[in-house]
């Protein structure tokens, strides 16, 4: 039976409101790039102040010592930071040679700023080896932190939630990431619709997450796959040898 117009309406405000969402969430990912943007010159300059006042011959005061070292980590810390979000906030279509399993440290950490009822820990799995890649960073990092905020809202509301991200290398020479978790199985139903556009099974959401992650997965020549049955989900980016 084909929907009423009534029902019809009602999905029409729905989306809506879900684009409405969206777009103030694209506004705010837009001046947090300015905004980094412009906290690193400032931060540049602090940083070379304290430079040279550590080789002053201030320095010889211990008290002193301790405070402008404290001002360094700060600084230190703070510029890290921001270098971490920077990947997540800037758009380019250039390739650069990726180090995958930091790729993978600063999604997780970034993953932690994500905006959940409950902070869980994810645990890491890195391969020993360097494993680089040649393709685009922010495409990768942008489709992996969807990833893994698919996962974790996968997990939110059972006991005992994990969820884990690895990284490894098969006989072929490809890169697999794979982010595991112990939520819900994805049925055989769900299977065929889990990449469709504006398909989610989360209330208020415009399923378009791991849509776009795919396809910028694809832009890398890479595939999204996954695999789910009673115990774990588990998505696998394959990059492939370059």
């Amino acid at each position: 039976m084909p929907p009423t117009i009534e029902e019809l309406q009602q999905q029409l405000d729905r989306l809506h409101t879900i684009l409405a969402s969206n777009q103030r969430f694209w506004l705010t990912g837009m001046m947090m790039g300015n905004f980094i943007h412009d906290l690193n010159n400032p931060l540049t300059s602090v940083n070379g102040n304290v430079e040279l006042l550590q080789i002053n011959p201030i320095m010889a005061d211990p008290k002193i010592k301790k405070r402008i070292d404290t001002i360094n980590n700060g600084v230190k810390r703070l510029s890290e930071k921001l270098r971490e979000l920077q990947l997540f906030t800037k758009t380019t279509s250039s390739e650069t040679l990726i180090n995958i399993n930091d790729l993978v440290k600063e999604a997780v950490h970034v993953a932690g700023y994500l905006p959940k009822p409950n902070k869980l820990p994810i645990t890491l799995n890195l391969d020993s080896k360097l494993l680089t890649f040649t393709g685009n960073a922010y495409k990768l990092a942008q489709a992996l932190l969807m990833i893994i905020d698919n996962a974790l809202d996968s997990i939110i509301y059972i006991t005992n939630p994990e969820i884990s991200v690895s990284t490894s290398q098969d006989l072929a020479g490809k890169i697999l990431i794979k982010i595991t978790n112990n939520g819900s199985m994805i049925s055989k139903e769900l299977e065929e619709k889990i990449f469709e556009p504006f398909f989610s099974t989360k209330t208020n959401a415009l399923g378009m997450g791991l849509t776009v992650a795919r396809e910028m997965i694809l832009s890398n020549l890479g595939t999204l796959t996954f695999t789910s049955n009673e115990t774990q989900t588990e998505f696998i980016i394959t990059l492939p040898v370059k």
